[in-house]
C-alpha cells in the first residue's frame, strides 16, 4: 500500500513539473548565420563553427539552451545562445548553419519558429532583465597580444552540445551552389 501511495505522489509531482510554463517563449522569424563568419569570434568570445548547435539572440544570456521549432517542417532543435545580432522587426533568433539545415531553413530565407527556454541561467524569468555580463572584448589588447601564433581553425575540435543529437547524415543535403 505504501508503494502505491509513493508512486501516485511521484506521478503527480512529475505531472506538475511537465506542465510548468517555460521561462521564455517567443514566436517569430528565424534566419541563420552566414558561413562567411566561420572562424570568427562571437559576441560571447567563442569561435563560430557553422557545424555547431549555436544561435544568436537579442537578449537571452549567453549559455541559455533554447529549443527552436520550425512550424512549417515541424522539426525542432536545441541550440545554445552564444552571440547577438542586430535588430530586425519580427526576427527572434539567428541559428547556426547546421541548425538551419536541420530545421529546413533555406539559404537566405526566413522560417516561422517558436523559441522556448525552460530555464534561464542566473535565475531570470520571463520579463526579468537579463543578468549583467562581462564584455566579450576588453578595451585594450593584452601586453603579449602578438606573441602567440594565430590559432589553427582547421585542427580545432568542434564543440559538443549534449542536448541535441546530430541529425542523421542521410537527411542532410548540401545547400545549392549559387
Amino acid at each position: 500500500m505504501n508503494s502505491l501511495t509513493f508512486s501516485t505522489a511521484a506521478a503527480a509531482a512529475l505531472l506538475l513539473v511537465s506542465c510548468a510554463r517555460p521561462a521564455y517563449e517567443q514566436r517569430g522569424w528565424a534566419s541563420y548565420v552566414a558561413d562567411q563568419y566561420a572562424g570568427r569570434p562571437t559576441s560571447s568570445g567563442e569561435i563560430y563553427h557553422p557545424s555547431g548547435w549555436t544561435a544568436a539572440h537579442h537578449s537571452l544570456p549567453f549559455g541559455t539552451q533554447v529549443k527552436v521549432k520550425n512550424h512549417q517542417t515541424g522539426r525542432a532543435v536545441n541550440v545554445t545562445v552564444n552571440d547577438r545580432f542586430p535588430y530586425y522587426p519580427g526576427r527572434v533568433i539567428n541559428v547556426s548553419a547546421a541548425a538551419a539545415q536541420y530545421l529546413g531553413i533555406a539559404p537566405f530565407q526566413l522560417a516561422d519558429v517558436t523559441v522556448t527556454a525552460k530555464t534561464i541561467p542566473g535565475g531570470g524569468g520571463y520579463g526579468a532583465p537579463p543578468p549583467q555580463q562581462s564584455p566579450a572584448y576588453s578595451a585594450a589588447p593584452l601586453p603579449n597580444y602578438n606573441a602567440a601564433p594565430p590559432p589553427s581553425y582547421g585542427n580545432a575540435s568542434q564543440p559538443v552540445y549534449p542536448n541535441t543529437p546530430p541529425p542523421p547524415m542521410s537527411t542532410l543535403t548540401p545547400p545549392p551552389a549559387y
